[in-house]
């Protein structure tokens, strides 16, 4: 018992030492920055901050670099420049209201970067609004025809629909771009579930088992690849389980209430019926 209780107080000790000093790194830091633009002027301080900013977007640290990028938007609201970087890092960080809002702002004020459309549209399907993210994914098209993450985008959403011919004739025209494995085993997948003779099905079955299986071992580990196997499976009750796994309780009752509001009466609608109630 003693040994537990030493334990715990290392391990709190341990992390009250992390994030005292991750304050101090950033109470360092502001300091350094206020003296570096103390004598700039304010176009120069935006350039500073946008600087600073890339920095650590380019170093995956989304958090320093929306401070950064909030300081030069700061000086100067609408620019657009700052707005879709904003809008980059926030999607980046999963901040998705943050970040629909700071690129319809890039947009209001001026920026027709395609980074705009592609972000609006992965942000919206990741939020399952498939006729926003389509909307967008297709300006994005509109402004460079053969941009293979439009392409994909619109391919990936139609086929999370069931709109397996169009997803197909789409994959096809990105893998003459970019003859890539994942647009290859992509595609691989949906003509496997196109086809209908029994050997096709067998060999279906057998990979969403397969997936179901990689989908429990992941769910403690990594609850995101997780929810991407039990998508592949089709198993809605299972990505239930893993969105909540993740506290994410919009996208679980999502799962839960295509479930729900099927016409077949399974055992995985009955579960979804029980735990909707749960976490409601």
């Amino acid at each position: 018992m003693k040994k537990f209780i030493f334990f715990i107080f290392n391990f709190q000790f341990l992390i009250f030492n992390c994030l005292y000093s991750d304050m101090e790194k950033i109470a360092e830091e502001k300091a350094a920055i206020s003296y570096t633009t103390a004598s700039k002027s304010k176009k120069e301080k935006i350039n500073f901050y946008i600087s600073k900013g890339d920095e650590h977007l380019f170093r995956g640290e989304y958090s320093y670099a929306i401070d950064c990028y909030n300081e030069a938007r700061t000086l100067k609201k609408k620019n657009p420049n700052v707005l879709l970087r904003l809008g980059e890092s926030y999607r980046l960080a999963d901040m998705k209201e943050e970040a629909i809002d700071s690129y319809n702002k890039a947009l209001k004020y001026g920026s027709k970067d395609i980074r705009i459309f592609l972000g609006l549209g992965i942000v919206y399907r990741a939020k399952y609004l498939y006729e926003q993210a389509e909307e967008f994914y297709r300006k994005a098209s509109e402004l460079e025809k053969n941009n293979t993450m439009s392409l994909t985008g619109l391919a990936d959403i139609y086929s999370e629909q069931g709109k397996y011919p169009q997803a197909i004739e789409l994959y096809k025209k990105v893998l003459v771009i970019s003859p890539t494995d994942e647009i290859k085993l992509k595609l691989a997948m949906l003509n496997i579930l196109t086809d209908y003779n029994e050997d096709v099905k067998q060999h279906n079955t057998a990979m969403a088992a397969s997936k179901i299986l990689n989908g429990y071992i992941n769910l403690k580990k990594n609850p995101d690849i997780a929810i991407s196997d039990f998508i592949f499976a089709d198993e809605y009750f299972l990505r239930a389980v893993a969105y909540l796994k993740k506290n994410d309780l919009s996208n679980a009752k999502k799962s839960l209430d295509i479930l729900i509001n099927g016409k077949e009466e399974s055992l995985s609608k009955k579960l979804s019926i029980a735990l909707i109630k749960h976490i409601q």
